[in-house]
Formats: structure tokens, C-alpha cells, sequence
């Protein structure tokens, strides 16, 4: 990740927590958030690009027939 969106991101909080004026803080606010929207955007861009993303998902969810709710194995 770059790192200096992550140092903008975090001097904009500090700034935003010490701000004192309402409009001042509503104008940080506005940056901050669409800081962290590029942020957001730019972690899915790379998540988008590791190839292992998609054969975790499919293996990690078990299939409907193979999910058993507790009290299942006494009735046998």
C-alpha cells in the first residue's frame, strides 16, 4: 500500500480530532473520508489481482448437504 496515503490518512484524522470548529472539522471530514474511499478502492484493486482470493472462498464455504446441526449425530 502506499505509504503516503496511509501518513495522509492518519494526519488528516489528527487533525480532524484536535479540530475545534464545526466547519473546519466538517471540511477534514469530507478529505478524510474521501481519502479512505481511495484507500478502500485501491485495497480492492489489489485484491482483485491475487489469484488465491477465489480458490479460498469456494474451499472455506461447506456445501448445504455437508452442514449438520448439533443433535443430528444422535438421531442415527
Amino acid at each position: 500500500m502506499d505509504r503516503r496515503m496511509e501518513d495522509r490518512i492518519a494526519k488528516l484524522c489528527a487533525e480532524f480530532i484536535a479540530e475545534k470548529d464545526p466547519a473546519k472539522a466538517r471540511e477534514l471530514s469530507a478529505q478524510l473520508r474521501n481519502e479512505l474511499h481511495r484507500f478502500v478502492e485501491t485495497l480492492r484493486a489489489k485484491v482483485v489481482q491475487y489469484p488465491i482470493v477465489d480458490d479460498r472462498r469456494t474451499q472455506s464455504i461447506p456445501s448445504p448437504a455437508t452442514l449438520t446441526t448439533v443433535g443430528d449425530s444422535d438421531k442415527q
